[in-house]
């Protein structure tokens, strides 16, 4: 059902020429319908890319995080990856940034300053068209 749903909506999408907003957690999904995408945590975009730059290369820890618990057919027998911790109560968000009691990369300024949502650049400083991370740390996120 699934797919015949996703293969309505593209064709809806040639025919009108339309854009279409798709709200799901089904990475798979987003990979073979989307162009750009958002990533959201606790209500806030933490991410923005075209879908396959993303999936290359995260600029955001959750995002990183995400990708790596997709299952993958080439590590058959291997625990599967989980983010740590739980989401957030969304009428109690930690201060600073959402993810910092979940991300591996949290310093004190994730702890008390939400990061803005900022433009993605390479080492040299070009910047990557489409690509935004709310994340202090950003640059060792995408860059290693």
């Amino acid at each position: 059902v699934q797919a015949q749903v996703m293969d309505l909506l593209a064709e809806l999408q040639r025919e009108y020429n339309m854009g279409l907003i798709l709200i799901t957690h089904d990475l798979g999904v987003v990979a073979d319908v989307a162009d750009k995408i958002a990533v959201m945590y606790a209500g806030r975009i933490v991410e923005t890319a075209p879908v396959h730059e993303l999936y290359k290369r995260p600029a955001h820890p959750y995002t990183k995080g995400l990708l790596e618990s997709i299952p993958r057919l080439d590590h058959k027998g291997q625990e599967l990856y989980a983010i740590k911790g739980l989401p957030p109560n969304l009428q109690a968000i930690p201060p600073g940034c959402a993810f910092n009691p979940r991300c591996t990369m949290a310093q004190d300024v994730c702890r008390t300053d939400v990061p803005p949502l900022v433009p993605v650049t390479e080492l040299d400083g070009t910047e990557l068209p489409g690509r935004h991370s709310a994340c202090h740390f950003w640059k060792e996120t995408i860059h290693g």
